[in-house]
């Protein structure tokens, strides 16, 4: 859990075992998440920070694009080598 890190712009947590967005909590400022090579299965959570810009997902086990509503300063995701299938 990051507390206290309002400033905070960049975060960059690639190959770890995450399996799940959460504790984006008071970060308003955050610009660019980098969640590549993960073990994360849906896109969620990410109504916590409106200014993303740019996501990073490729390499994780996403099936379904969805959960980005709140997003609207979206500008880059990256969603390769997941497991999306056709709509």
């Amino acid at each position: 859990v990051l507390e206290n890190e309002t400033e905070l712009r960049l975060l960059n947590f690639e190959n770890n075992a995450i399996s799940r967005i959460r504790h984006l909590d008071g970060l308003h400022n955050l610009i660019f998440l980098d969640l590549y090579n993960n073990q994360i299965s849906a896109i969620e959570g990410l109504e916590a920070v409106p200014s993303i810009r740019v996501l990073m997902l490729g390499r994780n086990k996403i099936r379904k694009i969805g959960g980005l509503d709140n997003c609207k300063q979206l500008d880059v995701l990256d969603l390769h080598a997941n497991r999306l299938t056709g709509c």
